[in-house]
């Protein structure tokens, strides 16, 4: 015989509101990116997961580190002198400018994380755009507080000014246009260290096994393809400064300083240089030699 509880009850109820939670209708509007997050962070998660593997961590200036739910399946380090060389009657001049910046081209799929990891991507990718959002309309609200003050001060002023005879000549006193703000072109604009579209795009970072690269995106490519249902994309990051530092971490990795291979002919230098060995006329003591 069946029995009912208030605990199986709350269960149940539990249970639809999880999977309700979980489902997004495909007519819903597209989430917008807001002071807790970028737009990826409104998407309700149907299943649980955590990250218990060594993965990439970006973190994006005014919204915080974002973990990669796959890692790359390449990562391609690319370092370049700058070197300029000319030929001349006396032969070739060359000169040195240091190091170019160095270039990570990303590459890889998204695997089972399908759109919505492709959406994330490109909301890293283009972060600095939604930060800028909140900055302008921050920006606007300043400008526009400040302009309706500063015309309520004016106005207020040339009246007591009227009344006194002191400043008659300066103008009529209030009027629409100044409280409305419609007036505002010849009224400086709020003064603050805010920002900039170059500032929030050039301070991502990249965290990944010890090293951390601050740079910019340049490009982003997505193929999405038919034969296996696999969203590729590709992305290149170009690197103003790197920090940190990056030791082996898989089991069969070896040391190249103190590694399990040794040298053994004498022409390896070892501290005791042998340069020209006698010839042997022995073959046995050739063979004994070798070994």
């Amino acid at each position: 015989m069946a029995t009912f509880s208030l605990d199986i009850a709350s269960t149940g109820v539990n249970a639809a509101v999880s999977t309700t939670a979980g489902f997004t209708s495909p007519f819903q509007s597209t989430p917008s990116a807001d002071n807790n997050g970028l737009p990826f962070t409104n998407i309700v998660p149907g299943v649980d997961a955590s990250w218990q593997r060594n993965i990439i961590t970006w973190f994006v200036p005014q919204y915080g580190t974002v973990r990669m739910f796959v890692n790359p399946a390449r990562i391609t380090y690319m370092h370049k002198k700058l070197i300029q060389k000319d030929r001349t009657k006396g032969g070739y001049t060359l000169q040195y400018w240091g190091e170019e910046l160095d270039t990570l081209a990303i590459s890889g799929t998204t695997g089972s994380s399908g759109i919505e990891g492709i959406n994330m991507l490109y909301e890293i990718y283009r972060a600095e755009q939604y930060a800028m959002d909140a900055v302008a309309l921050n920006l606007a609200g300043n400008n526009a507080s400040a302009d309706l003050n500063n015309n309520l001060s004016l106005g207020i002023g040339v009246q007591a000014g009227s009344l006194l005879s002191i400043g008659a000549s300066v103008g009529t006193g209030i009027t629409s246009s100044g409280i409305l703000g419609l007036d505002s072109p010849n009224n400086n604009l709020s003064t603050r260290n805010l920002p900039s579209l170059a500032s929030l795009a050039f301070a991502v970072q990249m965290y990944y096994n010890g090293w951390v690269y601050r740079g910019y995106f340049t490009d982003m490519s997505v193929n999405e393809k038919a034969d296996d249902f696999l969203l590729d994309y590709s992305m290149n990051f170009v690197v103003t400064q790197r920090s940190g530092y990056r030791t082996n971490y898989f089991p069969w990795s070896e040391s190249p300083v103190s590694g399990p291979s040794s040298y053994t002919t004498p022409y390896s230098f070892s501290g005791n240089v042998q340069n020209n060995p006698a010839p042997t006329t022995d073959l046995l003591s050739a063979v004994v030699s070798l070994f």
